[in-house]
């Protein structure tokens, strides 16, 4: 497992791969709809919520993003105490899953300049090819797809994040960069579309809040 926020002593936090999820205790998901909404817990629900993004200030809610390809990103706050995980596809991330993620800590409580993010093993540019008509829905001007030797293009997703979390404002980003397409550890949808798992990310507060 590859854990993040380490220097936080009230944080548990980490991206799971294939096998590692299996074992992972307690995670709660999400129904993912590649959409934009974030649902502020209080309590361990009982139904599965239909959503993209979970939000706490509540300990021992271990919040859960289940990904094959798509990006997980986990959040904190270390002074107002509150978290959250986003599962940011592409298609979520253009909609805008990270800053409506964002902005529900900031009505929590959160302030921008306190708050870290840090993104799981994803589908990285060597593996992202394309069609244009997704290429067509970006500015020209962000520069985010390269065409290869083979004529193909490929999407730079790993730098599309990036350039999201950097444009509302945050400053402390760590990227794990791992693909999940090449990485034989990973579940990945692109390699194998008939298998149904998916690996785990998880984030919760521990007693030391």
């Amino acid at each position: 497992m590859i854990s993040v926020f380490q220097d936080i002593p009230f944080i548990q936090a980490g991206f799971c791969n294939a096998e590692e999820s299996l074992s992972l205790e307690h995670p709660i998901l999400m129904s993912q709809q590649h959409g934009t909404d974030v649902l502020v817990l209080t309590s361990d629900p009982s139904d599965l919520p239909e959503c993209d993004a979970l939000a706490t200030a509540v300990p021992y809610l271990r919040l859960t993003v289940k990904t094959a390809d798509c990006a997980p990103v986990l959040f904190v706050d270390p002074h107002a105490k509150i978290i959250a995980a986003a599962h940011a596809g592409w298609k979520g991330a253009f909609q805008g899953v990270l800053e409506t993620t964002i902005l529900t800590m900031l009505r929590m409580g959160a302030s921008l300049q306190n708050i870290c993010a840090a993104v799981g093993p994803h589908l990285t540019q060597k593996s992202f090819q394309v069609q244009p008509q997704m290429q067509a829905l970006f500015p020209k001007t962000e520069h985010l797809f390269f065409k290869t030797t083979d004529d193909g293009i490929h999407f730079d997703f790993t730098g599309y994040i990036s350039h999201r979390l950097n444009r509302i404002g945050l400053k402390q980003i760590e990227i794990i960069n791992v693909d999940t397409f090449t990485n034989l550890s990973y579940n990945s949808f692109r390699r194998d579309p008939q298998n149904p798992a998916r690996q785990y990310s998880f984030i919760q507060l521990t007693k030391g809040v």
